[in-house]
């Protein structure tokens, strides 16, 4: 299935994306650099933006869709980013990428009709995405986060899922009329919107250095890839079926985490993987 498959890649790409926001989260700040990263963004897709034809005819109606698009995604990257000042990528990355549930509960309210097989199938990939979360290392995971952080670690990661649920539903939508490129082109911007009242009060970081200005732009280019992949799952049938393959997420940013942070993945969390796999790899099949 073509939505599942785009999933995946947008899993893959907000995978690499947080093991950087996990590296640069403290030095730059969490929000300044989800501002950051939403400018880098925009200014990485002006090129093919201002050039489309179908920006200049778009309906009121669907700008404003790209546009609520934005600040559903500012929720979403400002609460990711703050939760992993709080704690690893082992524990922010699967407890967020819960809110497929979401998206999948919407389409079904809205008609969508899933066989017998894709229930399982979904149930499974969302069941491992529990337990990687759930069963951390003994010493890693959920055990390295301070216990006075755990409320608002906890917080972040629910505001981060419902923006992003909210994202991938309004996203899909104005992609069918504009474009996915054009649509998370303008979401960049108001974005912003969402981000600012965060901003207030926070450490202002000393001169970043060109790694860290890399770091940014990087991001920025693996954040709007994700989302134009998302995007461009609406004009396919189910596309709420996309967020199945982001659950993939949960599994793809451990092992990444296991390999460039040297965080600890334990025996339960493993079994959670493998079920994710299992999971996605029946849906983008069935």
């Amino acid at each position: 299935m073509i939505s599942v498959l785009l999933g995946v890649c947008a899993a893959l790409s907000w995978s690499i994306h947080d093991i950087l926001a996990r590296s640069f989260a403290a030095r730059i700040g969490p929000f300044r650099m989800a501002a950051l990263v939403m400018v880098a963004g925009g200014v990485l897709l002006s090129g093919h933006a201002v050039t489309s034809e179908t920006l200049s005819t778009a309906r009121p109606a669907t700008l404003l869709l790209a546009a609520s698009l934005g600040l559903a995604y500012g929720f979403g990257v400002a609460g990711l980013f703050k939760a992993f000042s709080l704690g690893p990528v082992t524990v922010v990355a699967p407890l967020t990428a819960a809110y497929p549930i979401l998206v999948v509960l919407w389409g079904i309210f809205h008609g969508l009709a899933p066989t017998p097989l894709q229930w399982a199938a979904a149930a499974v990939a969302l069941a491992g995405a529990f337990i990687v979360a759930r069963f951390g290392h003994a010493d890693g995971g959920i055990n390295t986060v301070k216990r006075s952080d755990l409320p608002a670690l906890a917080g972040f990661c629910l505001l981060s899922a419902v923006g992003y649920a909210a994202a991938v539903v309004l996203g899909q939508s104005a992609a069918v009329e504009i474009g996915e490129v054009e649509a998370t082109w303008l979401s960049r911007p108001v974005a912003l919107i969402s981000i600012a009242p965060f901003l207030w009060g926070e450490r202002r970081p000393a001169p970043l250095a060109l790694r860290h200005w890399s770091g940014v732009f990087a991001m920025g280019g693996l954040d709007v890839l994700g989302v134009i992949a998302v995007n461009a799952a609406g004009h396919y049938p189910n596309a709420e079926f996309a967020a199945i393959g982001i659950s993939s997420y949960g599994a793809t940013a451990v092992i990444l985490a296991l390999l460039f942070l040297k965080e600890k993945v334990a025996l339960a969390q493993w079994g959670g993987i493998l079920l994710i796999t299992i999971g996605v790899t029946v849906l983008s099949l069935a």
